[in-house]
């Protein structure tokens, strides 16, 4: 007997969704989430790691982020007056790893192995493949692509840059410190 999937509920997993101002902005968001999450082998979000390396479900991983990168906002509005377009960097922190639940994918004996998507694209490029399809604006789906090391380009945002700050800085605190700094000599 197999087991079914669980449905996913996303203003659960992230409350601070139903914050988003703009109502087309939250239903697309809301929307992406719910089309990868029926795309995905995984039965139950609990069970989506963070990466293959990092065993660490990805659910808290993104809701620390979530609120890491509020709190950043709110700390920028309240010491330096900065406003931070809420919307968006809610938008961007709840759809950031989304893919995840589509990159990855568990195996005959139970390890995680990359999926055919997680194989012919990079992080979280479905998830922005998808939210452009639902009318996200492109300042968002940057930060989507942008948010991890491993992308191309830095984002070019301050919301983008928030993110990833903030999504290093739990990777961090929930497997190892990935960073290091190189010392150049120039002339």
């Amino acid at each position: 007997m197999s087991q079914s999937k669980e449905p996913i509920d996303v203003v659960a997993m992230f409350p601070q969704v139903a914050d988003i101002s703009d109502a087309t902005l939250r239903k697309a968001v809301i929307a992406t989430w719910e089309t990868l999450w029926e795309m995905s082998p995984w039965k139950r979000i609990a069970e989506v790691p963070t990466s293959t390396e990092i065993p660490y479900p990805t659910l808290p991983h993104n809701q620390c982020v979530l609120e890491m990168a509020m709190s950043v906002a709110d700390l920028f509005e309240r010491h330096h007056g900065i406003k931070v377009n809420r919307d968006y960097l809610i938008a961007a922190a709840v759809l950031q790893d989304a893919s995840k639940v589509v990159e990855f994918a568990p195996d005959a004996e139970g390890k995680v192995v990359a999926t055919d998507i997680g194989k012919q694209y990079p992080h979280a490029f479905w998830a922005a493949h998808l939210a452009l399809r639902n009318g996200i604006p492109d300042e968002i789906v940057h930060v989507l692509l942008t948010h991890s090391p491993q992308a191309p380009k830095f984002p070019a945002t301050l919301e983008g840059k928030i993110l990833y700050y903030v999504d290093q800085i739990d990777v961090i605190g929930i497997h190892k410190d990935r960073w290091r700094k190189e010392l150049f000599i120039t002339k």
